[in-house]
């Protein structure tokens, strides 16, 4: 094992999908097949001036499989993954299959009719335009 370089990411990185693995073993166990989400697609969230930017991995989903509400102040997407053909006895499975839900609070009102989803190439983009000032609005208070 080299404790510099590269290997130890590497390591870092196949212990988080074992550990990944391990967890959704036991909330299928506990919970179910079905009754709580198996896999959790990673997310980034950028936020521009005038909206928030949402990118979230989905890679062998099609635009029916995905869900995208936005409700107040949260939004929240989920979907499914079926399982590939089942035509031969797997050697080795890492793809994680099974339901998915992502729920985001969001820091500041959106316009709901504004928002656009696109999908693309297993890329979900969602843009969430902002309403009304981004910057904090100063008042004066009145005497009664």
């Amino acid at each position: 094992m080299e404790i510099l370089g590269s290997d130890v990411f590497e390591q870092m990185a196949r212990l988080q999908r074992e550990l990944n693995e391990l967890a959704s073993g036991v909330r299928a166990s506990v919970f179910g097949a079905g009754e709580e989400e198996l896999w959790r697609p990673p997310v980034d969230i950028r936020e521009r001036e005038d909206a928030l930017v949402l990118v979230m991995d989905l890679p062998g989903l099609s635009r029916e499989d995905i869900d995208v509400r936005v409700d107040g102040l949260a939004l929240t997407i989920e979907g499914e993954r079926k399982a590939g053909d089942d035509d031969g006895r797997s050697v080795r499975v890492e793809r994680p299959v099974g339901k998915f839900r992502r729920s985001f609070r969001l820091r500041a009102p959106v316009d709901p009719s504004g928002v656009k989803a696109s999908y693309r190439d297993g890329v979900l983009e969602v843009r969430l335009p902002r309403v009304g000032p981004s910057e904090p609005v100063r008042l004066e208070v009145e005497s009664g």
